[in-house]
């Protein structure tokens, strides 16, 4: 069997939706390990992807010059309506949920904390159960929720193409995937479709008109997580304390 090309490679990532990866990123993926010879291609094509996915595509080397960014100009404020004129692939830098007001999303990242969940009108403080001890249903949190405060949006993302420029996107209709992490990490990726529309600098998002493919940026992810809090505090001038819930 033929050895696999970094082209092969490219040609199947670009059809997954992915930008197409510079040489060298994909260089390490097609060195055999040891004694050993190459996974067959669809294994190193989902290798690649992972890679590509947990990548900051603003880092040196990772994307072809050739691949796709914004547009000059097309995240102006002034400009009332735009069409992007190709499929771009961006990542998620911030999600923010409209939906609540900044104080009540303060207070929800406290309760989460705090290990407590709302339950109709009550706030139930979470017991980690004793292995020792029987545990109570009421002191539990519900399965696979251990979150203060479910949301479904719409959402705010910021958005940063590989050449580093940045633009917001709106959520018109639900977008399966967009939501706080862990439904959409900080870093992941989102393919913007030819022709969707730019209000004022902001993309409108459907779901006809934009894919998230996925992935994590660890070190994005992890500043975005440690600093939320603090800049809505600070969006809302910080020194208001938390109402009692």
């Amino acid at each position: 069997m033929a050895t696999p090309t970094t082209a092969q490679l490219t040609t199947l990532l670009t059809a997954l939706g992915l930008p197409p990866p510079n040489p060298s990123f994909l260089a390490p993926i097609l060195i055999p390990p040891p004694s050993r010879s190459l996974p067959p291609l669809p294994a190193l094509v989902a290798t690649a992807k992972h890679r590509l996915l947990s990548t900051d595509l603003t880092a040196p080397q990772v994307l072809l010059p050739s691949a796709a960014s914004l547009p000059n100009h097309i995240a102006s404020p002034t400009l009332p309506s735009q069409t992007l004129p190709c499929d771009v692939v961006l990542q998620v830098l911030e999600v923010e949920d409209t939906s609540r007001s900044k104080w009540e999303q303060i207070e929800a990242l406290d309760m989460e904390r705090k290990g407590e969940f709302i339950k109709g009108r009550e706030v139930i403080r979470v017991v980690p159960a004793n292995e020792d001890e029987p545990s109570s249903a009421s002191t539990q949190a519900p399965q696979g929720n251990a979150r203060a405060v479910n949301s479904y949006g719409p959402f705010k993302l910021s958005l940063q193409d590989w050449k580093g420029a940045t633009i917001y996107g709106f959520e018109l209709q639900k977008v399966p995937k967009i939501g706080y992490p862990p439904t959409m990490s900080i870093g992941s990726k989102i393919l913007l479709k030819k022709g969707i529309k730019v209000a004022r600098g902001m993309v409108l998002l459907d779901p006809r008109n934009c894919v998230v493919l996925g992935g994590k940026v660890e070190g994005l992810d992890k500043a975005w997580q440690k600093g939320r809090e603090q800049e809505l505090r600070d969006s809302v001038g910080g020194g208001r304390k938390r109402s009692e819930v």
